[in-house]
């Protein structure tokens, strides 16, 4: 018995045919498999509530020193109560992301509703809220296998009708898991001589007395030679099956292998049985086979795949003991199938991979490193070769994610980030960016932190890989949220390329674009409209005017004017970038519907609802029949589809698309996120409405909160979900609190923004009426008043915002006495809203009975 599965594809094809999902990772059934019989009663006990020792049926760690067959346990659990189970999958455990995968893939097999897998830090939430929920499969099994962290293991551990196994050599599992757990130790000296016995045709029974005598006691001698560890049991068992040497023989060979290992120092426990063992097979296997197995060992412990093994054409230099092996495919198969017989190596046919247990590369590695350092040096540095090698140079394109996928696992374990290749350190650049732009916003930090820092050191600060790996960590924190810390990194790096390496690069430029974002998402958008404005000629210089990157570029000038209440620039502006994106990119493109969609906020914002509601809706048709992914753009999208149905009247359509747009933002984004916070203030509004003022209340007052907790106080955003909440308690018979507040957004508004900007002519609008609604109609006239001549001034005479100033102030005037002021007012103000929005808009049918008109502030998104 060894520490993994060793069988053959039928039994996972007989498995999986009884099931819904059964996980292609589940190791194959092993046919040697050997004793156990405490071991998994136990953990059957522990899984089934049916032991007294746990209550709630927590996950069951099996624990216990590498070798000693965790995995095997596990993987024969998996087969033998199959049955029981509509899902079971394996997941590798040692690192997060390798966990945060195997979730993701198996939301993709559950076909689980809205689920994006590209949207990486949220999908598995996704998953795991599936399987707490049981739906659609409500009897599951989950394997963490090698887990070394409890504190990351556990927050991925759903609780439900199933059951969690994991594998672990770490013994402390109390705290995270409720659970003593089983340990595991080495085999039983009468399981050990049992395997051998079963595994080796030589050492079977036999039914001469004699004979079975000999056999028996060979195979003990053998045993108490290997520890009982199974691991080595299994190494020694395929020696002998595959060379057909007496155990004398082998135990000679092992006895001299020992002596020479034992002054060996490695940092796992039972190194010498181990290591022996592959030390004698080593000495029977051909010269590829042994250089294929000394570099395996310096790759990660994960799965290797062929296709960065082999890569004719791609790899210039190799060393002369592995220019043949890897060099030609047939020739690595050959040595791959040879360790694969010897136990040295595990194959998975299906997935075309090959893997080393990782307590004899850990050994592997160790002794090639102690006794010929200039071997270790050049095979890490093969490892990073090949590595480098696989690179597409394309992370921006999800076609490319296979092959990005077969090296990340690889390039921490091989000391990869150490590398001076330029060729390694771009893959390593590249993979910090597809990972955010894929929504790993953590996995690329995780890798990107810290490589940065140990280029720094290794490299300097100044070295422009170095800047260029910072530029792309600056846009990992900014998606993360992280805006003050993308701000500062960003600044330093900027500064840096514009001293030592110029201003006409792509790393400056790039970075450029990432430090207006920081700004705009910190609220400082004069200050990001004036750096766009000062980086468009620029790029426009080292690119051309036409290049997608300074289309892009032209696109967040747009948004910069805006967020500054610059609507009838930002349209053309738009509408310029949009002409270009059609010819260039064509019609359905993602950037072309981007800009569409920019558009369709431009003229919203100039009160065009209707023109702003049909390109709405062209975008979200062509976006369906695409059947794009939920990307940020895509779930924005359906957002603002809610905000253009409020607009045009339609309250109840457009609260039913603002409730299923805070649900699936909450779900793939989370509920801090900036996106799903800008949704969470419009749906307000949908809800007021709707005449649901206390949910109203109780979502505008959360909201609030998160949005002062993560961007503060006087952030843009904070303000316009302030003046929201504000319209919401004047309803609720409050217009006290309602002044407050509003006077607050206000006061904030004219801090960032000054008198002109439509939020600050909405507010001020709504403070009138909180004025009116507390008795003092006076104030409220000459508020009005000054409010109607900036809007109409700022937003046109018959824009909304200025419409509802100018109805409002229709029933001030009435209210101080001023009959024929209010009756011509009132005559102007509908005719144009029943020009402008129709005569049966809400706004329209409520001025029509003299009734006061609220407005909202819609949050900028950018």
């Amino acid at each position: 018995m060894v520490d993994e599965g060793w069988g053959n594809t039928s039994d996972v094809r007989a498995t999986a045919a009884k099931h819904q999902i059964w996980g292609r990772e589940v190791p194959f059934r092993n046919p040697h498999f050997t004793g156990r019989a405490a071991e998994l009663t136990a953990l059957r006990e522990r899984l089934t509530g049916t032991s007294t020792v746990v209550v709630g049926q927590p996950a069951t760690p099996l624990f216990g020193l590498g070798g000693v067959g965790k995995t095997e346990i596990a993987a024969e659990y998996c087969h033998r109560f199959a049955r029981e189970y509509s899902l079971v999958w394996w997941i590798r455990a040692e690192q997060e992301d390798t966990i945060r995968n195997a979730l993701i893939a198996l939301g993709r097999r559950m076909g689980l509703p809205d689920f994006h897998s590209n949207e990486r830090d949220y999908s598995a939430q996704v998953v795991l809220d599936a399987l707490r929920a049981g739906d659609p499969y409500d009897r599951w099994l989950l394997v963490f296998d090698n887990a070394v962290r409890p504190e990351i293991v556990s927050r991925y551990m759903p609780q439900g009708n199933g059951h969690v196994i994991v594998t672990s050599r770490i013994a402390e599992w109390r705290r995270s898991l409720r659970s003593e757990g089983i340990e595991v130790a080495e085999f039983s000296s009468d399981e050990t001589v049992t395997f051998l016995r079963k595994r080796v045709d030589a050492l079977g029974a036999s039914d001469d007395e004699a004979t079975e005598r000999a056999r028996r006691g060979d195979a003990e001698r053998l045993a108490r030679a290997l520890d009982n560890l199974p691991l080595a049991a299994e190494h020694a068992a395929a020696y002998l099956v595959e060379t057909g040497t007496p155990v004398d023989q082998y135990l000679e060979l092992f006895e001299r292998n020992a002596h020479e290992l034992m002054g060996l120092d490695v940092d796992i426990f039972y190194p010498h049985a181990v290591a022996t063992t592959w030390s004698v097979s080593r000495s029977t296997i051909s010269p590829d086979a042994d250089a294929l197995f000394q570099l395996l060992a310096f790759f990660s412990p994960e799965p290797i795949s062929e296709e960065i093994l082999v890569q004719p054409g791609r790899v210039s230099s190799l060393p002369d003991s592995l220019r043949d092996v890897l060099g030609d495919l047939q020739k690595f198969r050959r040595a791959g199938r040879e360790l694969a017989r010897f136990s040295l190596i595990k194959i998975f046919g299906v997935r075309n991979v090959v893997q080393m247990h990782r307590v004899v590369q850990a050994v592997t590695r160790g002794r090639i490193e102690r006794e010929d350092a200039e071997s270790a040096r050049e095979l890490r540095g093969t490892v990073h070769t090949l590595l480098a090698a696989s690179d597409p140079g394309s992370p921006e394109h999800e076609e490319s994610d296979p092959i990005y996928e077969r090296s990340r696992h690889h390039l921490v374990s091989s000391g990869a980030l150490e590398s001076g290749d330029p060729l390694v350190r771009a893959l390593i650049i590249h993979q910090v960016r597809r990972m955010y732009l894929r929504g790993g916003h953590d996995e690329s930090l995780s890798l990107g932190e810290p490589a940065l820092a140990l280029w720094r050191e290794l490299f300097g600060e100044n070295d422009l890989q170095t800047l260029w790996l910072a530029v792309e960590v600056a846009s990992a924190l900014r998606r993360k949220g992280r805006f003050e810390e993308t701000r500062e990194l960003i600044s330093d790096t900027l500064e840096r390329l514009r001293v030592h390496h110029g201003e006409a690069n792509d790393a400056f430029l790039r970075g450029s674009t990432v430090y207006a974002t920081s700004l705009r998402m910190l609220g400082r958008y004069q200050e990001a409209y004036d750096h766009d404005t000062w980086l468009l000629p620029l790029y426009e210089r080292h690119m051309r005017p036409e290049h997608p990157s300074s289309l892009d570029l032209r696109n967040n000038l747009a948004i910069d004017l805006r967020c500054l209440g610059r609507f009838q620039e930002a349209l053309e502006t738009d509408e310029a970038t949009l002409r270009t994106r059609e010819s260039t990119l064509g019609p359905t493109h993602s950037k072309t519907l981007n800009s569409r969609f920019a558009l369709a906020r431009d003229l919203r914002k100039l009160g065009r609802y209707e023109e702003s509601l049909d390109l709405l809706r062209d975008v979200t048709a062509t976006a369906l029949g695409k059947d794009e992914p939920w990307h940020l753009g895509r779930l924005l999208t359906e957002a603002d589809m809610a905000v253009a149905l409020r607009r045009v009247g339609f309250y109840q359509d457009a609260r039913a698309e603002g409730e299923r747009a805070l649900a699936r933002h909450t779900a793939i984004l989370g509920p801090t996120h900036r996106q799903t916070l800008t949704i969470s203030i419009n749906l307000i509004n949908d809800r007021r409405l709707t005449d649901d003022l206390a949910g109203a209340q109780e979502l505008g007052e959360a909201t609030l909160q998160t949005w002062e907790k993560v961007a503060g106080a006087d952030h843009p955003n904070t303000l316009a979900a302030v003046a929201n909440l504000a319209v919401v308690l004047r309803a609720r018979a409050n217009p006290s609190e309602a002044r407050d507040l509003d006077e607050r957004a206000r006061d904030g508004m004219l801090t960032v923004h000054g008198e002109d900007h439509p939020n600050v002519i909405v507010v001020s609008t709504n403070l009138a009426s909180d004025l009116a609604a507390l008795g003092e109609v006076r104030l409220a006239a000459e508020r009005g008043e000054r409010t109607l001549e900036t809007s109409k001034r700022v937003m046109g005479a018959s824009h909304p915002c200025t419409l509802a100033a100018a109805a409002n102030l229709a029933l001030d005037r009435r209210a101080i006495g001023d009959q024929s002021g209010a009756d011509a007012l009132f005559e102007e103000t509908y005719r144009r809203y029943v020009d402008e929005l129709s005569s049966e808009h809400p706004m329209a049918l409520r001025v029509l009975q003299r009734g006061r008109i609220d407005l909202d502030i819609e949050p900028s998104s950018v």
